[in-house]
């Protein structure tokens, strides 16, 4: 396992895919501020609603210079099949091999909080994290968001950076559970 980044870490430069690109490269020279979003899956439905959530504010990022990346275990073809590339002027990483979550060392969510009859000897889900993702999960019904399918780990946490032109980290959450991801306007004050 790597060591977690913190703030002022330097990231190394890496390579992507993209569903409709093929291979880039993260930094490319452009020395503007990127905020990577390391989210689950685009089948899950927490994760659908924070991809929507993300495409109505992508403009609030590009609006202060800085580039926005989310990076999904999901696969280029599961991607071009129900995303259109006009609707998301970011850019999206598929790592369904997991290569990236591996390289920024994001964690795992305790296998308790995906479970409502706890086994013996696993912690009971949080109650912040429990009202958390019922509101979410009642929203995500109400839009009409369904589940897709399963791809990757499916106990994947997400975790989001802000990282400067120079490479430098300046913000780092790693989450603790599924919908613990900061707000677009918490992320705006490091732009």
């Amino acid at each position: 396992m790597t060591k977690r980044y913190q703030t002022g870490s330097v990231v190394p430069d890496f390579n992507f895919m993209t569903p409709w690109s093929g291979e880039k490269n993260f930094y490319a020279g452009d020395g503007k501020k990127k905020v990577l979003f390391f989210l689950r899956y685009y089948g899950c439905r927490t994760t659908q609603l924070e991809f929507r959530d993300l495409v109505a504010d992508q403009g609030k990022f590009y609006e202060k210079g800085a580039e926005l990346y989310v990076v999904l275990q999901s696969a280029a073809e599961t991607l071009r099949s129900q995303i259109e590339k006009r609707d998301v002027a970011f850019e999206i990483i598929c790592d369904p091999e997991g290569t990236l979550y591996r390289l920024f060392d994001i964690g795992y969510m305790h296998l308790g909080h995906f479970l409502r009859g706890i086994p013996s000897g696993t912690p009971p889900r949080p109650k912040k994290f429990e009202e958390k993702l019922e509101k979410r999960l009642a929203r995500a019904a109400e839009l009409g968001i369904a589940h897709g399918v399963y791809e990757g780990n499916e106990q994947q946490l997400p975790a989001v950076f802000v990282v400067d032109g120079n490479q430098k980290i300046l913000f780092a959450h790693y989450s603790e559970d599924i919908v613990d991801i900061p707000e677009t306007d918490d992320l705006l004050k490091y732009l």
